[in-house]
């Protein structure tokens, strides 16, 4: 994965019938884009990446959070608290693209976040071992952010959707597993609206394709209503059931949802 990604412009300016001379007027350089580790203390930026680019999801946006435009900071919130928890499972490789700001904590703006899990015996072999007083981290997180919750709810939620996505898991039990059970699975992908359409979400997504590819596993999405296109063109290759599936699935009433794949070159 490249450590920056740099874009430059320049204006020549026209040429004159009448002038001896002509000058080009410099243009400033677009800041360069970061990409690395995200940190716990940017968690905060990260949800906040993660509201505006679901914004107008059909699931994130219209379904979970049908009162966002009433509380528009709110649905920060919904975000934030599950990645204090995700943080600390050491499955989960979070990864942020940053650019120069000076008004930003760090002089760093969070303008996209990718949220990459492994899943089954590689993801296994990343956690603690169990006397490892890290492991205490992330139930510590969660019982914090529950009771975060009773004091600051999350007004821009349905309090009936706002757990729905957690409701449909078990319907995909059956999803990830033989030779699909090992896998680099692209959990959540967001790029903050000012700055997609630069490259940002391809670079991301490139991470855990490149590092499905070394570990010789198959790379995975829950792909969101519109977005097949730009998974392809980043590189998965087939489309295999949906997260809608199942009797009962709490989202089967809902569009979208593929589920996206990208074979390594051994298989």
């Amino acid at each position: 994965m490249p450590a920056t990604q740099n874009a430059a412009a320049a204006a020549a300016s026209p040429a004159s019938t009448t002038a001896t001379t002509s000058t080009s007027t410099p243009q400033p350089a677009k800041p360069a884009v970061v990409y690395r580790d995200a940190r716990y203390g940017e968690l905060p930026a990260v949800a906040h990446v993660y509201a505006l680019a679901f914004w107008d999801d059909h699931i994130f946006g219209h379904l979970i959070h049908p009162k966002r435009d009433q509380f528009p900071l709110d649905s920060d919130l919904y975000w934030l608290r599950r990645a204090r928890v995700n943080y600390w499972d050491y499955r989960y490789k979070w990864l942020v693209a940053v650019v120069p700001d000076e008004k930003a904590a760090g002089g760093e703006k969070v303008v996209g976040v990718a949220q990459w899990e492994r899943i089954g015996d590689g993801g296994k072999a990343l956690e603690c071992a169990w006397w490892d007083p890290r492991n205490l981290l992330k139930p510590a997180s969660a019982l914090a952010m529950s009771v975060h919750e009773k004091i600051w709810p999350n007004r821009a939620a349905d309090p009936d959707k706002e757990y729905v996505i957690e409701s449909a898991m078990p319907f995909l039990h059956d999803v990830w597993v033989g030779e699909r059970g090992e896998s680099w699975y692209l959990a959540f992908l967001g790029v903050d609206p000012d700055y997609q359409g630069k490259g940002i979400g391809k670079v991301l997504t490139r991470w855990g394709l490149d590092r499905a590819e070394k570990d010789g596993v198959v790379a995975s999405v829950i792909s969101a209503l519109g977005k097949n296109g730009f998974y392809y063109r980043c590189g998965f290759d087939e489309q295999h059931r949906r997260a809608t599936d199942g009797e009962g699935n709490p989202l089967g009433h809902t569009e979208g949802s593929d589920i996206l794949w990208k074979w390594p070159s051994k298989r």
